[in-house]
């Protein structure tokens, strides 16, 4: 995983003195690189110590191994640079068709980068107690709300059974009275929301499958159930990462309907096949 998605994927655990590491390394990427660690202790105003505790949160072993990522991450940036600047900022002057090429490249670059993150076995996890689950519910809220929406809407067409919850009554209710064999899934951008984390709690409780799409690693979420998907994205000042991730998030939505679709097989394409048909007759045949 590149250097500046970990970096985002911790963001939320970091204490001051390791978001000052953060924040100069971003600014003197090209001067960290050949930096020795009292240097960058110094000019970050830490302890060595706490260099090394930054690093290895990370999942770097040795500050070399820290410095190396650093150093791929520099010539990615230099070659992308050439060709097309990504997460350009958005600027106050800019025109109509700045603004409309800023905000797709850095939404392409959002999506590109979930393959470097996504789970292969948090997915075939997720996937198989999914097609198994006697029911399914969904919750979220706000945002997450909507992705949420759209993946009952998606699992439906399989002939999943399945719920989408955003009030946070009805998810208790949902929860408290389940059985083991139903599986509860969860959005969250945050993984910190509280009526969510209860929510999972009481599914556990109940002997339920439990699972999670969420944007930061070692979230109270993602300490909770066993499998867990991230939607790792960088905000820019005009558009935040909540922003970015909802439409990550979507696509993942859209490769675990594609896998369940895989493995239910035949009967997944018959049963699309006749919800479009249903469907067809809400519409308005224009004569």
């Amino acid at each position: 995983m590149p250097l500046f998605s970990r970096i985002r994927l911790h963001s939320n655990r970091f204490t001051q003195a390791q978001e000052r590491i953060v924040n100069y390394i971003k600014d003197h990427v090209q001067e960290v690189v050949n930096l020795p660690i009292n240097k960058l202790a110094e000019c970050c105003q830490v302890g060595d110590a706490t260099v090394i505790r930054f690093y290895r949160l990370l999942g770097y072993e040795t500050y070399h191994t820290f410095q190396i990522a650093m150093a791929k991450e520099l010539a990615k940036e230099l070659i992308e640079d050439s060709v097309q600047p990504i997460y350009e900022e958005v600027e106050n002057q800019d025109l109509f068709p700045d603004v409309t090429r800023k905000v797709i490249v850095s939404t392409i670059q959002g999506i590109a980068d979930l393959e470097g993150h996504i789970n292969p076995s948090a997915i075939s996890d997720i996937t198989s107690h999914l097609r198994a689950a006697s029911v399914i519910h969904v919750i979220g809220f706000g945002a997450s709300g909507i992705v949420a929406q759209d993946i009952m809407h998606k699992l439906m067409r399989l002939g999943l059974r399945i719920n989408a919850y955003t009030d946070s009554h009805l998810m208790t209710i949902a929860a408290s009275i389940a059985q083991p064999e139903e599986v509860f899934f969860a959005i969250s951008h945050s993984g910190e929301t509280t009526d969510i984390i209860r929510t999972l709690k009481l599914a556990k409780d109940r002997g339920c499958y439990t699972c999670a799409m969420t944007s930061y690693l070692g979230s109270s979420v993602t300490r909770l159930v066993p499998a867990h998907l991230l939607t790792c994205t960088r905000d820019t000042k005009m558009r935040s990462d909540a922003m970015i991730s909802r439409i990550v998030q979507l696509v993942v939505v859209d490769i675990l309907y594609v896998m369940l679709a895989l493995q239910i097989g035949e009967a997944a394409s018959e049963r699309v096949t006749q919800s479009r048909r249903a469907l067809s007759q809400c519409r308005q045949v224009n004569r």
